[in-house]
């Protein structure tokens, strides 16, 4: 029973039943406002609502029989011995030891039908010898050694290995646990964590709701099949469609694969903002990387983020990439990565060696149509198989002078593979929980380029100001004659190049390619004394940055505080309907190529 002493604390105690100050209703217990006495001091106890008891005597008074139980695994554990249940019902919970003939037992019953359990009767000392080696067979270790370690894995970047639950549980509490039993422990704590997987896709209806409400102007979509199973999920957070209209509109797609028990695809879409840094633009959830679902990725892109001038899409050569752009964005063009091109080469030829390499990186890097040709007639050399492969991809697709829209530096799709690094432990995640990390993801990064920005005192964004600082040391060795007000020409030893400011071109092609001031550009401008400021993109300047992220990333409130719909509430969506992952440890790396392991 409850009740408050002299000095106003609420204490629990249990009356005799001749004990007139005890009211009963229906059954249960009721308050009651009783001075304290004496008589009843012996029954006064502070209720116990933690499972993790380290000290267990008796007289103590549980909230619950599902908390004793769980304390009694954790005692049991910590204190190396086994035990089975003898009785069970709701009104006591009755323990003996495995072993025969053993005096150790725990008894422990509900306080006058209540929820409370009191424990009646403890015997502690063993009659019987504990042998670790029968105990570490108990399926019990793993769920309280798992409840134990739970706080580790809150963060999924924190990396807290199995070797570092044996060890913990060694020096801390002097369980010498193996391998497996690590291993289902950590399971154990990822599904009290977690919950089960399957219950992670019920919640998306509400966390889309809660997302729309508290985004206005995102985008944020869910397509079931007809059976409710979870085909797609797309989020375009408003944040970083604000964003978009002050970044070059260059579009870098990839897809990387989920690990969790559903398995999946998650597609991203990225460009790069004025610090030359990952802004995520949408990301998604997906059954499998197919023409289908890339479709219908590029159908919401197009959606939350409309059709810019120059704007193109950069990805590996995935043909359903191609297909998926040529329609929903008919006529814009699609560019390789040259990371991916060269892997290609380097697989169908099995030609990885320096001078190639060289040759190809160079080749694509070319600023200008002569020195292009000059490179390929040395691949031709070199392997004219090789030069034959690129020529039939196409060399708009990988070259950067023969590219019909400037996409500057952002030759390879390096920031979608940074942008699958940084998400690599979160795609073990359920579906939820991993939509939830990208949202919180965003928001720390928005705040923390803000911050940045805010702190950046040169006119371009950290990114282009150091190539601008590279170009700047190189200017300084050329010689700059003047033509016109306009028109120069900057000699770098024997070579002469012509400088327009007017048209911010140079015959070298760099000025004009990155939208930026070359070392010749800048030669020039300083024989006119006059700043770079007006020669750089909008772009790149610490202006754009700001507008970027001006639009914060609000946190959500807490699930229990969300206010959503009925109709929401009961909408129905189940697991996807395909093959879920075995039972077993998962392959965290994916398979590589043999040339990929030779090369290494």
């Amino acid at each position: 029973m409850e009740i408050r002493n002299d000095m106003g604390v609420r204490v629990y105690m249990e009356t005799k039943k001749e004990n007139k100050n005890l009211v009963r209703s229906s059954g249960s217990l009721m308050l009651l406002e009783i001075p304290s006495s004496p008589a009843i001091e012996e029954y006064q106890n502070q209720i116990i609502t933690e499972s993790t008891q380290t000290y267990i005597e008796e007289g103590q008074i549980y909230q619950d029989k599902q908390t004793v139980a769980a304390a009694m695994k954790n005692f049991s554990v910590m204190h190396k011995f086994q035990f089975r249940v003898k009785r069970s019902s709701h009104r006591s919970y009755w323990l003996i030891c495995v072993a025969k003939n053993c005096k150790w037992h725990f008894k422990a019953t509900s306080i006058n039908d209540s929820a409370m359990f009191k424990i009646r009767s403890f015997s502690r000392q063993h009659t019987c010898s504990l042998m670790d080696k029968t105990f570490v067979q108990r399926k019990r270790t793993a769920a309280v050694v798992g409840s134990m370690v739970v706080p580790k894995y809150c963060d999924p970047k924190t990396i807290y290995k199995l070797k570092d639950i044996q060890t913990d549980m060694l020096s801390e509490h002097g369980l010498n646990l193996s391998y497996m039993q690590a291993w289902r422990a950590k399971e154990k704590a990822l599904q009290f964590l977690r919950g089960n997987p399957s219950d992670s896709y019920s919640k998306l209806p509400k966390y889309f709701y809660i997302l729309e409400e508290n985004y206005p102007g995102s985008v944020v979509k869910l397509k079931k099949a007809a059976d409710d199973c979870f085909l797609y999920a797309f989020v375009a957070l408003c944040t970083s469609i604000s964003g978009w209209q002050h970044c070059r509109p260059v579009v870098v797609v990839d897809g990387t694969f989920l690990k969790s028990a559903y398995r999946g695809i998650m597609l991203t879409a990225s460009t790069m903002d004025a610090a030359g840094t990952i802004l995520p633009l949408a990301y998604a959830a997906v059954d499998s990387e197919n023409d289908a679902s890339w479709k219908w990725f590029f159908e919401q892109f197009k959606e939350a983020y409309g059709e810019r001038p120059s704007m193109c899409v950069v990805s590996d050569r995935n043909e359903s990439i191609l297909k998926a752009t040529s329609i929903v964005y008919p006529g814009m063009p699609h560019y390789s990565c040259m990371w991916h091109i060269w892997t290609n080469i380097r697989s169908k030829f099995k030609k990885g060696h320096l001078q190639l390499h060289e040759l190809y990186f160079a080749t694509a890097r070319s600023y200008t149509l002569d020195e292009f040709n000059e490179r390929m007639l040395k691949i031709e050399e070199v392997d004219p198989h090789v030069k034959s492969y690129l020529y039939d991809i196409g060399y708009h697709r990988w070259s950067r002078v023969h590219a019909t829209v400037n996409r500057t530096l952002t030759m390879t799709s390096n920031i979608a593979e940074s942008l699958n690094a940084v998400t690599k432990e979160a795609r073990e995640l359920p579906i939820y929980d991993l939509l939830e990390y990208m949202r919180t993801l965003l928001e720390r990064w928005t705040k923390e380029k803000l911050l940045k920005a805010k702190g950046t005192f040169t006119y371009p964004g950290y990114k282009f100001n150091k190539e601008l600082d590279d170009n700047n040391t190189l200017s300084q060795k050329l010689r700059v004659r003047a033509s016109t007000d306009n028109i120069h020409t900057v000699l770098d030893g024997v070579k002469r190049y012509i400088v327009c400011l007017q048209n911010k071109k140079c015959s070298y092609g760099q000025f004009q390619l990155d939208e930026l001031p070359c070392a010749h550009a800048l030669a020039a401008l300083r024989h006119r004394k006059e700043t770079y400021k007006n020669y750089c993109s909008p772009y790149y300047t610490r202006k754009s940055l700001l507008l970027t992220y001006e639009m914060p990333v609000n946190p959500l409130p807490d699930e229990s505080k969300w206010d959503v719909p009925q109709h929401i509430l009961d909408e129905v969506v189940k697991p996807p309907a395909g093959d879920k992952r075995q039972p077993g440890r998962p392959h965290k790396e994916r398979y590589k190529t043999f040339d990929e392991i030779k090369s290494k």
